[in-house]
């Protein structure tokens, strides 16, 4: 018996004594130190290299690992794991098995979900909405109707660090260690939370029809239970707002380069955005952002924003804005602002704003102004309106151009079909123009052409328009005039002064076709026989064109022999003429 038991045991120590050593040898092959300094080497000869080195051989699939891929290397006594972890990164895991290094995919990561119920301190009530999250991790989720919640983590994330923010609610952070301590019971206790202005600004972009729109309930949660919590990454894709890099915390990341297929909902971008669809921030943009349809930022933007339809800023513009339809910026602007149809400020402008339709400036602005149909300045304009349509401002310190301009307060010029400004100590040039605060003349005269005629004469007394017609209809005397010119009146005295005008005319004599015109340069004498009524009485000098081969029968004859002249060419003829009549005056005397 004895001597069984003792070959037994000799039999045993020997089995250890075999086995000990080759397992040794198979553990250590990745610990073996190897020294490689290679550049621009295929990865296989870099891998025989090791395996001369170290005595051993790899074993890998070339569908796995591409033996010409060429690398550099230097490591110098490293072990073998060391010298693989820094030619392949994280790409692969290693096993050993006798004198083979098999290399393999690495192990893929095995999710962790950490669940619990949240509820009131008070009240001890579930609380839903609530957002759990973790700030290393970027991962999130939300409370549901009875404050049960699942977030998924990476199985290597431990020990992670989980934070709990409601509206309404202080913040509370717990530590999960290790992954049998996923099952949670968490009490939270409310808060009265002042938000400063800029949340109350980005929870006005999330609340708007856009952000209702497109943006989850869930999503706009999120965002205002954690509206004080921010990082910046790299980049960002996503295909719709909470589907992309970033999940349901992309509200909450500001991105180097955020690239968004259907749509993207980030905290803002620091470099450019890209989407397909559209974009919304919730903080600011520097410096591109595009959008096949629209653009939405609670923020500034500085830089480029442009869109195929639409674009809002809720703060202000420091670059140039494009929309396709309408662009529309709820502070200042600085910069350009161009839209096909609608743009819109609603503070001040130093820049441009130009659109397809119509401009409008709820504060000031300095630049101008070009749109199809109308221009709107609500504060003070300094620089140039242009519309085929209609011009307003409140005070103009140069130049409007439209059919209609309306200012309040002129100091400049006005060009157009009817202008009408409230005071003016510039010019309104056009077939009406009418200053609110200031006087205007009706005359009745007679004059060398016509003994019957009235004027109204529009404007201030440094500069006037005048809209004329005249008649006279004695046998074999007719004729009939119309025209339009200008004028200033010059008050030396009290009760004396003058004026000189000047206008063009054309004269009825029977027939629409051949209507000749002149050219009339008048001046009066003026007495003020009262505040409204003035008498008046000048020379005048008329350029006469008369190409009308047959007078018609009835008509007055021109030119006017009776009145001295001379001829200019064969088809324009002058003479020196007379006017007389009385004015009254109406409006601010």
């Amino acid at each position: 018996m004895n001597l069984t038991f003792t070959f037994i045991k000799t039999l045993r120590l020997a089995a250890i004594l075999i086995v000990i050593p080759y397992c040794v040898v198979g553990q250590q092959i990745l610990n073996k130190p190897v020294t490689i300094s290679v550049k621009g080497q295929p990865v296989s000869q870099v891998l025989k290299m090791m395996e001369e080195q170290g005595k051993f051989y790899f074993s890998y699939n070339s569908n796995l690992v591409y033996g010409d891929s060429i690398v550099s290397l230097d490591v110098s006594a490293k072990p073998v794991r060391d010298a693989l972890g820094q030619l392949f990164k994280a790409k692969y895991q290693y096993r050993e098995k006798g004198d083979y290094v098999i290399i393999l995919p690495a192990a893929k990561e095995k999710a962790v979900y950490i669940e619990g119920f949240i509820t009131d301190q008070e009240t001890s009530a579930p609380v839903d909405y609530a957002s759990v999250y973790s700030r290393q991790l970027l991962v999130s989720t939300l409370s549901d109707d009875d404050g049960h919640f699942r977030l998924r983590i990476k199985d290597r994330s431990f020990p992670a660090s989980i934070t709990i923010s409601k509206v309404g609610y202080g913040d509370t952070t717990i530590v999960v260690n290790q992954q049998d301590d996923t099952r949670l019971e968490i009490v939270i206790s409310q808060k009265a939370v002042d938000l400063d202005p800029l949340i109350v600004t980005y929870s006005e972009g999330e609340s708007s029809w856009l952000g209702r729109l497109f943006l989850s309930a869930k999503l706009r949660a999120q965002s205002r239970n954690i509206g004080r919590f921010f990082v910046s990454l790299p980049y960002q894709a996503s295909l719709t707002p909470g589907l992309g890099t970033h999940g349901r915390l992309s509200s909450q990341v500001v991105n180097k380069f955020s690239l968004n297929l259907l749509g993207g909902y980030t905290a803002g971008v620091n470099g450019a955005e890209v989407a397909g669809g559209f974009n919304i921030s919730k903080e600011n943009v520097k410096y591109v952002q595009v959008a096949g349809i629209f653009n939405m930022v609670s923020g500034d933007v500085k830089g480029a924003q442009v869109a195929g339809f639409l674009n809002v800023i809720l703060d202000s513009l420091e670059g140039v804005q494009i929309s396709g339809f309408s662009g529309l910026v709820k502070k200042q602007v600085n910069g350009f602002q161009v839209s096909g149809f609608v743009s819109q400020a609603k503070e001040s402008i130093s820049g441009a704003q130009i659109s397809g339709a119509y401009s409008q400036v709820s504060g000031s602005l300095h630049g101008f102004q070009v749109s199809g149909a109308a221009n709107v300045v609500k504060g003070d304009m300094q620089g140039l309106q242009i519309s085929s349509g209609l011009n307003v401002a409140r005070s103009i310190q140069g130049l409007q151009i439209g059919s209609f301009n309306i200012a309040g307060n002129l100091r400049g010029v006005q060009l157009g079909i009817l202008n009408v400004a409230d005071s003016s100590a510039g010019i309104s040039f056009g077939l009406i123009n009418i200053i609110r605060k200031s006087t205007s003349n009706i005359s009745v005269y007679a004059s060398e052409i016509v003994p019957f005629n009235i004027a109204w004469k529009m404007g201030t007394h440094k500069f006037y328009s005048i809209l004329n017609a005249g008649a006279a209809t004695s046998s074999g005397k007719k004729a009939y005039v119309l025209g339009a010119g200008i004028g200033r009146e010059f008050f030396p005295f009290k009760k004396a002064g003058f004026f000189t005008e000047i206008s063009s005319q054309n004269i009825f004599q029977g027939s629409l076709e051949d209507t000749p015109f002149l050219f009339r340069f008048q001046a009066a004498a003026t007495y003020k026989l009262n505040k409204k009524l003035l008498l008046f009485a000048g020379p005048s000098f008329s350029i006469y064109q008369n190409e009308i081969e047959e007078r018609k029968s009835g008509y007055k004859k021109f030119p006017m022999d009776a009145y001295p002249g001379f001829d200019l060419n064969e088809t324009l003829t002058s003479w020196f003429g007379w006017q007389a009549g009385i004015s009254w005056r109406y409006g601010k005397l």
